[in-house]
């Protein structure tokens, strides 16, 4: 049935032919970085559902990886992988999707012994390395923020608006580091997550704050000043309002334990 669901969600999705990101219009080789990001996604999807027949997931945990997955697979093959070439802020809310709503949904779905049990040692093996990263939430966020702000810069973010493989490289390297990021903050203790939650919501939000109140457009002519505010107002409060709410769940989490050792001193 899962495998059902995929090929029918993948078949309706909206493609616009003249979108300049997607799938459709274009040289063979602007096509083949697109086809490449969309074969990974379904590598994932199809490989959980595979892994999901030998470790059977919760109903839940099911239903927040289909979820993600489908609002991937959305920004992957849908338009607004096309709007973005036309503007900073639908390249921003494509960006904060996948590093806000899409990597923390992942976590929360807890897909890895299905993935494990689908891709054996070749599985265990990449991931290894980014489970022990994983221990540490400022290293995770560090990494973060050194993604987010490269990506930032005037001369990658302009190669990533106009090559595909740049802007799949962007993609990849957002989904990574958000996925790490997030995995290291939801499984860890309130007071290692807190501090990498704070440090994640200043950064982000003075990055979005230098992009909304700049007074010229920071990447040339590509892009017009409004546009560039936009997409920092976008960053600056929506993209910001997920680490808020992951920082005061964190702090609730932490009051809750030291009351809870209070009342045990007592």
């Amino acid at each position: 049935m899962p495998l059902r669901f995929i090929g029918v969600v993948l078949a309706a999705l909206p493609v616009d032919p003249a979108q300049a990101h997607g799938l459709i219009e274009g040289s063979d080789a602007a096509q083949l970085p697109e086809i490449l990001g969309g074969l990974l996604l379904v590598l994932l999807w199809l490989s959980y559902c595979i892994g999901a027949r030998c470790v059977r997931p919760t109903t839940g945990r099911s239903l927040v990886f289909h979820g993600a997955s489908l609002i991937a697979a959305l920004i992957t093959f849908g338009p607004l992988d096309g709007w973005t070439s036309n503007g900073s802020a639908m390249h921003m809310i494509q960006h904060m999707l996948i590093m806000v709503v899409i990597a923390p949904l992942y976590v929360l779905a807890k897909p890895l012994p299905q993935w494990l049990a689908a891709s054996g040692r070749i599985g265990v093996s990449l991931c290894k390395p980014l489970l022990r990263l994983g221990r540490y939430p400022l290293w995770t966020s560090g990494l973060q923020g050194v993604a987010i702000w490269f990506w930032h810069a005037p001369k990658f973010y302009n190669l990533a608006l106009t090559s595909p493989w740049w802007h799949l490289a962007e993609h990849l390297s957002f989904a990574l580091t958000a996925g790490v990021f997030w995995w290291s903050i939801l499984g860890r203790r309130a007071s290692l997550a807190l501090p990498a939650l704070l440090f994640t919501l200043m950064h982000t939000g003075m990055l979005g704050a230098l992009l909304t109140f700049a007074q010229r457009p920071l990447y040339g002519d590509l892009l017009d000043i409004q546009d560039q505010q936009l997409a920092g107002l976008i960053m600056w409060v929506p993209g910001g309002l997920p680490y808020l709410a992951a920082g005061i769940w964190c702090s609730l989490r932490w009051f809750q334990k030291n009351a809870r050792s209070i009342n045990l001193e007592l």
